[in-house]
């Protein structure tokens, strides 16, 4: 908790989602989708999170006695003291150069479980400590990965609602058989999900995605060459292509495979791919050229 010094007392306010209670960590998923939405400002949505964590809930009444009791300046005074306040609350997004940087951080799962009518779903752990420890599958996240990648280029909200309902029912399965989950019509009852609760698991998971994104070695496999027609930094990289290739290189299936094991996997592979091209002597200039792995990435594992 952060400790922020008042005139008569002091304030905890949270630095991280984990230090949010369960209902906490809801209203400030609901919060952040209608941020991203565009539905609320960012000092609103800061504002909104001060008074839920801080309990503060004037009544009508207490708010039309200081009106009447302090002039407009003093007025202004406390919304600029609030306003100030709330902008400590920094832990889920920052304000930019006017762009909304949000944070993917977290050190669990913010959402163990959900409900549907009786039926309790346990979520998939993701856990950074020293180390990453994880129960999701390769499947699982080459799945989810290529629907997230889906839902970022779609302009159909229908398709949205139901690509999020995949991730949801893929991350919170009613059975370890994948294939038995996937067949089961499981999605279908994540339509019942609050959609904070739905919308914070898309978050969550944007954040795993970001982590080997940005891992020191599993960055490489996000990376390929800019082609002439790119719009843009893209990530050419189909998740489900992968695995299957993997598979037939003798490496396991992707049902069982450990997520952590995968991406160990494809930095083994790609490196015997480098390293059988430069032994039958193409420089790293063809390698690049031929393979589209970018010449830093093969600097780096050749």
């Amino acid at each position: 908790m952060k400790t922020i010094q008042l005139n008569k007392s002091s304030i905890d306010l949270p630095e991280c989602f984990e230090e949010l209670s369960f209902k906490e960590r809801i209203f400030t998923f609901g919060i952040m989708s209608e941020l991203f939405s565009g539905a609320i400002t960012p000092e609103i949505a800061r504002l909104k999170m001060l008074i839920e964590y801080t309990g503060y809930k004037p009544s009508w009444i207490q708010l039309i006695r200081e009106a009447l009791r302090k002039d407009s300046h003093q007025r202004e005074i406390i919304n600029l003291n609030l306003l100030n306040l709330s902008e400590e609350l920094d832990f889920a997004f920052k304000v930019e150069e006017n762009r909304i940087i949000p944070n993917y951080t977290f050190k669990k799962n913010p959402i163990s479980y959900i409900r549907t009518g009786r039926n309790r779903y346990t979520g998939r752990r993701f856990e950074l400590d020293i180390t990453c420890t994880t129960n999701i599958s390769a499947r699982e996240f080459s799945d989810c990965f290529d629907i997230l990648s889906f839902m970022q280029r779609t302009q159909s909200e229908a398709d949205r609602h139901i690509s999020v309902n995949r991730i949801c029912a893929i991350l919170f399965p009613e059975t370890n058989d994948y294939m038995a989950n996937q067949i089961s019509g499981h999605h279908w009852r994540m339509r019942n999900v609050d959609p904070a609760i739905r919308f914070g698991i898309i978050y969550w998971f944007t954040g795993i995605v970001k982590y080997y994104i940005d891992h020191p070695v599993y960055s490489v496999l996000f990376r390929s060459e800019k082609k002439p027609d790119d719009s843009g930094d893209k990530i050419h990289l189909g998740m489900n292509e992968i695995t299957l290739a993997l598979q037939k290189e003798g490496y396991g299936s992707s049902e069982t495979m450990n997520l952590n094991d995968f991406f160990d996997a494809q930095i083994k592979h790609l490196r015997d791919v480098i390293n059988k091209a430069l032994g039958e002597g193409l420089d790293a200039v063809k390698i690049s050229q031929k393979t589209g792995i970018p010449l830093t990435t093969i600097s780096k594992l050749s």
